[in-house]
């Protein structure tokens, strides 16, 4: 089911995801998965790529595999990582950006299943972008 996060922003996840909005982040979850995503603007004087590097270079030194992606005019940067939950509970995590020229969308996929993470990647390049003809110059 196709999850509209602003109107520049699609997010194509199974219809068995509970959600609510939390710290103007929007949470998906359902048993072993939790997804959160924000979206944030790119400052005009920022392109897509030197966000991009930006955030590449803040990448944690633990990160287990670093991940890029192309679509079209929108770019993407990823990274995964063993997270530590407030219970103490390791998650394998999926952190991805994912820029336009205008906005990023921000997205975390926590997993409890290790075998996820194929499906995690799968949802994050499946991440639609409408270019809203307002943010034109």
């Amino acid at each position: 089911m196709a999850f509209q996060i602003t109107k520049e922003w699609l997010i194509d996840l199974p219809e068995d995801f509970e959600s609510r909005v939390e710290d103007s982040k929007l949470i998906f979850w359902k048993t072993g998965v939790t997804v959160v995503v924000a979206a944030f603007r790119v400052p005009q004087e920022t392109g897509k790529i030197d966000l991009l590097n930006q955030i590449q270079n803040k990448i944690p030194e633990d990160s287990l595999e670093t991940l890029v992606s192309t679509k079209g005019e929108i770019v993407g940067l990823g990274y995964t990582q063993i997270h530590t939950a407030l219970d103490q509970k390791k998650r394998l995590s999926l952190y991805t950006f994912t820029a336009s020229d205008t906005s990023c969308l921000q997205t975390a996929f926590y997993l409890d299943n290790p075998d996820d993470l194929t499906w995690a990647k799968s949802m994050w390049e499946s991440i639609l972008f409408h270019p809203n003809p307002e943010n034109k110059a």
